[in-house]
């Protein structure tokens, strides 16, 4: 198979048939931190580093800034489940969008939980039932409500509980929201309930533990991206490509960094912030090019399957040869980490998703014209 033909193959091909290539240069942004800042935690997990300089104090702390790239997650999460409604071209039952959504993540989730358990399991970590209670919890979404805390068997996994129950609520929530059809009057409705939601979560607590790693506690993403999507859909007047947005963009990502917090004033620039950044790929010149490069959106279309196997491959790879190089020092070792475990979550992820993941991705047969949307079957049971 030619080189080219490989690549074309790797492009995702959703569903729906509406690819955007910006999308997964987002997702790109998205996995790239979050594989950063695991690499940097097992490096401090397992290595034997001396005593950290000042500027690399900064790197390590920026780094495990890295969890922002979840936050992007749940706003694209929020962008594409909203986008057809704001587009207008929701023509799908409920029952069918919940097999949908579940026929294309479901199977890769399994098999890897799966395979990931039997890991643990041989190795003797945890005694058979006890860790077959927290399979169970974690292959059905539940291990946050069971446990209070992360899944054993792969700890990224809290992200994909909070997916699940928004993927629950999403249709209705677009419905309504899109349902109004003043653009002014539906917009300023959804940034006041933001800003409400953030003032009533943060008196209620909800940004803290165990409600975090819930959707009570990451839901103001969503709605951002949910925003984000009618903004897409409907430009504001008067804004144009641009390379000001380009150069907003760094500035927008070291914001993310250095107001991702518990306290309430950071909360609410870290939502601007996450929503500008939605809008700095929409205008800008050099951005908007970047995001859509080839290599770029290949590798963020694949980034369920690489999200899902990266954590478990960075702990192989510190507990067999993760102590190569300790005598070079912070910068020297995690230089040496990301060399060797960059490419190979990458090659493993390339496998994962070519043969795994995408082929439970092929489009379905498409409905019958005559067929009743989802919206209007619901609204007949009023």
């Amino acid at each position: 198979m030619k080189f080219s033909s490989l690549f074309e193959n790797l492009i995702r091909k959703p569903q729906s048939g509406k690819f955007i290539p910006f999308i997964d240069g987002l997702r790109f942004l998205a996995i790239v931190p979050v594989l950063f800042q695991h690499a940097n935690e097992r490096l401090h997990k397992y290595g034997t580093l001396p005593e950290l300089s000042q500027i690399e104090e900064w790197v390590s702390f920026f780094i495990s800034r890295g969890t922002i790239g979840v936050f992007l997650f749940f706003a694209i999460s929020g962008f594409i489940l909203s986008l057809p409604f704001a587009q207008g071209r929701t023509k799908e039952k409920y029952s069918d969008y919940l097999k949908r959504r579940l026929f294309r993540i479901e199977p890769p989730f399994l098999l890897w939980m799966t395979v990931f358990a039997l890991v643990l399991l041989i190795k003797g970590d945890y005694p058979g039932a006890e860790l077959l209670r927290h399979f169970l919890a974690t292959i059905t979404y539940t291990h946050q409500f069971f446990y209070g805390e992360y899944s054993i068997i792969n700890p990224v996994a809290w992200s994909l509980e909070v997916e699940i129950q928004f993927y629950l609520i999403a249709p209705f929530l677009a419905s309504a929201y899109f349902g109004i059809r003043n653009t002014r009057e539906r917009r300023a409705l959804l940034i006041w309930g933001l800003f409400c939601f953030i003032l009533f979560q943060h008196g209620m607590g909800w940004q803290l533990m165990p409600f975090k790693p819930t959707l009570l506690g990451q839901f103001p993403h969503f709605l951002v991206g949910m925003l984000a999507a009618d903004l897409y859909t409907q430009p504001l007047r008067g804004i144009r490509k641009s390379y000001l947005w380009d150069a907003l963009f760094p500035v927008l990502v070291l914001t993310l960094a250095f107001t991702w917090s518990e306290e309430l004033g950071k909360m609410l620039v870290f939502e601007l912030a996450l929503l500008l950044v939605f809008i700095s790929s929409f205008y800008g010149k050099i951005l908007g090019r970047f995001l859509s490069l080839q290599w770029i959106v290949i590798i963020g279309g694949m980034c369920y399957s690489l999200y899902l196997i990266h954590l478990p491959l960075m702990e192989a790879f510190y507990l067999l040869i993760g102590k190569f190089g300790q005598w070079s020092g912070y910068f020297g070792q995690l230089s040496i980490t990301l060399i060797v475990v960059l490419p190979m979550i990458l090659f493993s992820g390339v496998i994962a998703y070519r043969w795994i993941e995408q082929p439970f991705m092929k489009r379905q047969k498409s409905k019958k014209p005559a067929e009743k949307t989802w919206i209007l079957a619901h609204s007949e049971k009023q």
